[in-house]
Formats: structure tokens, sequence, C-alpha cells
């Protein structure tokens, strides 16, 4: 009965540091609605020569280019308000400046060559890192054992870092006059650095001792893994004059390989939680070589595009299948909680498994082109990232940070000249949410709630600016 107990508690201690996740498929700014990455459409590229998304319209563009796209600086905000207490905010700001995307089209034969296009893309999903400290004296232990206001220290910290590359090879072929169809693999790497950790101490004063006892609840969790899966995608166009209209098909991703390395630390000293005597508990582990399995459902993405005396007027939308529940990283059922008498390693799975599940989402984009001058063209797209999220239980850890929806809007002009292309334009993106849960909150750390204090949900915001360009060459 006690390993049970103390089982249940490791649960609450470990529940403490579960945190959000954040899960959007269009936050890159490749994809249906990225007007600043050529390519990057659905229905029609118009004379920009690069592809890379719907391969059939590479069968509409008989000529050889290659393209760099990039963020010249971008600046991403996430602020969760209170994030861990009244006036403790849990605020990331990163700044980056890397090149992100190289892709073209090159021919192979001559009499009736045979073209194929190509992209390297480099997405950074997340940056995050925070931290928080409350050092105070509050009335923390029970007043019968401990008269008076403790010595208070409680500290937080959480890191996430998400990337992706993926190479993409791509051919398509006219089927008639006005159809095209397309082919195109996709291989994609990623990886993750996932560690979150907190403590939460407290002085007991105690007048029958000569030194303070301690009061202590400690946790820790951190995950490395990488996965490498490919995905294949069908394409289809049709043209009709003003006319243009583009389907695709993306399959799930496939799993190839990958592994991971868990690190977990949790420790529970001195603390009053059930009833007089004292909890003591100590949990450890850490495995490498762990099996991991990164899932992307299937989709299916349309575009319509319509020309117009001064420009083109863009509308795309995608639809990604639901994921059931599924573990990323699943740890080996070995000794965790100590110490183990041959019954409480059966928990260690349950306890510090990675596990998401993914409700079907529907994105949508709206963009237009003006031409401004014969050889300068504005831009202008909207589109939207809604979050697919959908855990419903607090077994195991999620993979990410926020669980809410985001909006982006593109502004920029392209610049054409007979040897090149260039493309420059602005990236904002926004997204909010009054009801964020708290991971720790150092107001009311009591030994009741295990030094963690009582969580609640608090506003959180995520905002993104960017610089953008693109420079396209006509080989």
């Amino acid at each position: 009965m006690i390993r049970i107990i103390l089982t249940g508690i490791l649960v609450l201690c470990i529940s403490q540091i579960l945190f959000a996740q954040d899960a959007n498929y269009w936050s890159a700014s490749y994809g249906p609605g990225g007007f600043f990455t050529p390519g990057a459409v659905i229905a029609n590229n118009q004379d920009s020569g690069v592809l890379f998304y719907n391969p059939a319209l590479q069968a509409l563009t008989k000529k050889k280019t290659a393209s760099i796209s990039g963020t010249i600086y971008q600046l991403e905000s996430i602020k969760v308000k209170n994030g861990a207490g009244t006036g403790k905010d849990l605020h990331s700001r990163i700044t980056s400046s890397v090149p992100q995307m190289l892709s073209g089209i090159v021919s192979v034969g001559r009499r009736k060559p045979v073209y194929f296009g190509y992209a390297l893309t480099r997405v950074s999903v997340l940056n995050y890192n925070v931290s928080q400290q409350q050092d105070a004296k509050l009335d923390v232990i029970d007043t019968g054992r401990s008269p008076g206001l403790e010595y208070y220290v409680g500290q937080y910290n959480f890191q996430n870092h998400t990337r992706e590359t993926s190479a993409l090879i791509s051919t398509g072929f006219r089927l008639s006059n006005r159809w095209a169809i397309g082919f195109m693999a996709e291989g994609q790497s990623r990886s993750q650095h996932y560690s979150e950790a907190f403590t939460s101490r407290a002085l007991v004063n105690d007048n029958t001792s000569s030194t303070q006892p301690l009061a202590s609840n400690e946790g820790a969790y951190q995950v490395d893994y990488y996965h490498i899966g490919l995905r294949l995608k069908l394409g289809l166009s049709y043209e009709a004059g003003k006319h243009h209209l583009g389907l695709l098909l993306s399959s799930p991703l496939i799993h190839l390989r990958g592994r991971g390395t868990l690190l977990s630390n949790n420790a529970v000293a001195n603390v009053h939680f059930i009833d007089d005597e004292p909890v003591n508990l100590l949990a450890n582990t850490r495995q490498t070589n762990l099996k991991t399995n990164y899932k992307v459902p299937a989709s299916i993405a349309l575009g319509y595009a319509y020309d117009y005396n001064r420009g083109q007027v863009y509308a795309a939308a995608e639809y990604f299948m639901k994921v059931k529940d599924y573990n990323i990283l699943t740890p080996r059922p070995e000794f965790f909680i100590r110490p183990d008498t041959g019954s409480s390693n059966s928990s260690t799975v349950a306890l510090l498994e990675m596990r998401e599940a993914r409700k079907a989402i529907f994105n949508i984009s709206v963009g237009v082109s003006y031409r401004l001058k014969p050889l300068l063209t504005g831009y202008c797209s909207f589109r939207t990232d809604f979050n697919y999220a959908d855990r419903k239980d607090t077994d195991g850890f999620l993979p990410n940070t926020s669980t809410w929806d985001n909006y982006y809007c593109q502004l920029g002009v392209n610049v054409k000249r007979s040897k090149y292309n260039l493309r420059t334009g602005i990236l904002l993106g926004y997204g909010h949410t009054n009801s964020y849960r708290q991971p720790i909150n150092f107001d009311d750390p009591k030994e009741s709630n295990l030094l963690s204090g009582t969580i609640g949900t608090v506003p959180a915001t995520r905002m993104t600016a960017a610089l953008m360009i693109a420079f396209i060459h006509n080989l």
C-alpha cells in the first residue's frame, strides 16, 4: 500500500511539470500561405520557375532555376503572464538570422529533357527558453510543526528546442494541354531537446534542533531525440486561361529511424503531505538508445488562383487527418522509484513516456498580388495556423509548448530582372489564449500541494516578426 501511495505522490509531482503543446502545421513561412517563398503554392507559381510544394506545377515551367530563400532577421516572443505566480512571467524572446531554404529545377537530357525539382529546407519549429525564481519568507509549513513564516526558495526552468530539416526531390509531367501531374519524395529529419526542472525548498522553524530541517520537492525531466522519416506526395494541376487549380495529396510520415535519450530525477524530502508522517521519495533514471517514432498525418490541399489585369488572387486550404494517441518516446520498464522492490518499475513507462495525439485540422490561406510597375509587384497574404493538440489525460509528458491558434500575415514586393527575381517582405504572426495552465505557482507553496502551489490558468501570447528574402536566378 505504501508503494501505491508513493507512486501516486510521484504522479502528482511529475504532473506539476507537464507542459502544454505547441502543435501547428503552418507555422513555417513555407507552405500554401507563404507568398515570399516562390514555389510554395498549390495552384500556380507564375513564372518563378521554382517548385517544391506541388510537383505538378513543375510540368508547366520549362526552365532551369535556383533559389535561395530565408529569414534575414526574426524575432519571436512567447510570454506566459504570471506563468510561475503573480509577477513571475515566463517570457522567451529569441532572435535569429539564417538562410532556411535552397531550391531549384534542373534538367536531364537534351532532346526531350526531364525536369527535376529539389529543395533543402531548415525550419526552427520552436526555440523556447524560460526561467523564474521565488525567494521570500512565506507560510509554507504547518504552524503546529513550524510556527511563523519560513525561508522559501523556488526555481523553475524550461528549454524546448525543436528543428526540422527536409530534402525534397520531385518531377512533373503534362497529361494534356490543361492537366499536369507530379510526384515528390520528402525526407525529413527532426531533432528535439526538451528539458524542464523545478526545485521548491523551505527551512522548517524547529526550536528543538540546532539546525533547521529542510522540506523540499524537486523534479527534472530531459529528453533528446532525433527522428528520420519519409513522405510521398502526388500533385495535380489544371490550367484554363485565367483560372488555375491545384491538388496535393500527402502521405503520412513513414518512420525510418529514431533514437532518444531520457534523463529524469525526482526527490521529495520531509514533506508532511498526507498525515503526521513525513514523505520521503526518490526516483531517478537515465535511459539511452530508446526508439522514437514521430508522426505526421496524411493531408489534402487544394488551391485556386485567378489572373486579373494587374495581378493574381490566390486561395488555398489544407486538411490534416487525425492522429490517435501514441508515444514519441517510450522508456524501458527499468528501475525508477527507489528502493525498488521488484514491482515499482512497472510504472516507469506510464510516468516518463512522451506522448501526443492530434485532432483533425483545416487551415486556409488567401493572398493577392498587384503589379505596381512593369517590373515591380506587391504581395499580401493571410493564413491561419490552428492548433492540433488533442491530449485529454496527464499520463507522461507532452512534447512542446503552446496550445493556441496562431495567425500570420505577409507583405512585400517582387523586383523582376532578366536574369533574376528578388522578392522580399515582412512576416507578422500573433496568437493568444486566456487559459494557459501554469507549470508551477510560487504564490502559495504548501505541504498540501507538495510545495508546488495551487496551479491555475493564465494568459499567454505568441508574437512573431520576420524580414524575409528570396533570390531566384534563371540558369
